[in-house]
């Protein structure tokens, strides 16, 4: 029976994709993550708390819920909200330091997620979070607690744990939840300003009606952003570029030679918008939001092979040292 070229092609590439997306890494990628993106949500449990606790003193009418809170007529009480933040705190340490990791990742993932949800849920919805609330998710339901973490002491194991599959795709899936949270901000630029985003036009008017608004406001506003809306120009570029960096997100970052130029490009898209509209995206310049691309083990790895051949040497400075005493 003859095979359809096509068909065979197909299925090899499919068989190379599947074998690319579980392919094994190294614990210590998966436990590095962990330290970093829950040791950061945890940090900005602590920030945003006063904030959250502010939100829960408003009037009842700003109240307009979203996600989780969408059947809610009355928002939670301050007590609640800050019960809840004391949680995500609690389990948010506990998560980074890998102890109990199995259940105290799950809970502050879920309050993370409830206490943001419960932000976006006054009548304006914030983008700062939700990358941030995704890969904590991804991490609570992972083994990354498996090295570098108080479970993997307490198990009282000397030998490194083997490289698994699970190890890999959960790294994966993170970089693949960012690259499509860029794609469908590009896709909704395009379905919301359409041809006057491609022009500029939406994004000049977007930048001048923010900052005008945080100048009445008497928020912080960007010291160049009235210079640039005068040379109005300069806008066709930078939506064309904006647009770029989000559509082209899923398949650069598939690709080794790409994405690393991508995520310089993300970057400085962030501080484009930081520039242009005073709007800080902390996750996303701190570069953690890119973290799963980048080998992130490699410094600590390091270190301690380092600290190893220090001691190692040392002890043989002390036996060379004694040798000589102990023929005597």
């Amino acid at each position: 029976q003859q095979v359809c070229p096509v068909r065979s092609r197909t299925h090899d590439a499919l068989d190379r994709a599947v074998d690319a997306w579980i392919a094994p890494l190294a614990p210590t990628r998966l436990a590095a993550l962990r330290i970093l993106i829950c040791g950061f949500g945890t940090v900005w449990v602590a920030a945003r708390t006063s904030y959250w606790l502010d939100l829960a003193r408003l009037p009842q009418a700003r109240w307009y819920p979203v996600g989780l809170f969408s059947g809610w007529d009355a928002p939670p009480t301050a007590a609640m909200i800050a019960a809840l933040a004391a949680v995500a705190a609690l389990s948010g340490i506990a998560a980074t330091a890998g102890w109990r990791f199995r259940w105290t990742a799950p809970c502050f993932a879920a309050s993370l997620l409830v206490l943001t949800t419960f932000g976006q849920s006054w009548s304006q919805i914030f983008h700062t979070e939700n990358l941030l609330v995704l890969h904590v998710a991804i991490l609570a339901f992972s083994p990354a607690a498996d090295v570098w973490s108080i479970d993997d002491r307490r198990r009282g194991s000397t030998a490194d744990p083997p490289v698994r599959s699970a190890h890999g795709w959960p790294v994966r899936l993170m970089g693949a939840v960012t690259a499509m949270t860029y794609l469908a901000a590009g896709i909704a630029k395009l379905r919301i300003g359409g041809a006057a985003w491609i022009a500029g036009e939406a994004l000049a008017n977007h930048v001048a009606t923010d900052n005008l608004n945080k100048i009445r406001l008497g928020d912080t506003h960007s010291p160049i952003a009235g210079w640039l809306v005068a040379r109005s120009w300069v806008f066709t570029p930078m939506a064309w570029a904006s647009l770029l960096i989000e559509l082209s997100a899923p398949a650069a970052v598939a690709f080794r030679r790409t994405r690393m130029w991508w995520v310089a490009g993300a970057w400085l898209f962030h501080v484009g918008v930081l520039a242009l509209m005073a709007i800080v995206f902390p996750y996303q310049l701190l570069g953690l939001a890119f973290a799963p691309y980048v080998a992130v083990d490699a410094w600590a790895i390091r270190f301690r092979q380092r600290r190893a051949a220090r001691r190692a040497s040392t002890v043989g400075t002390e036996v060379a040292a004694s040798a000589p005493t102990a023929a005597r």
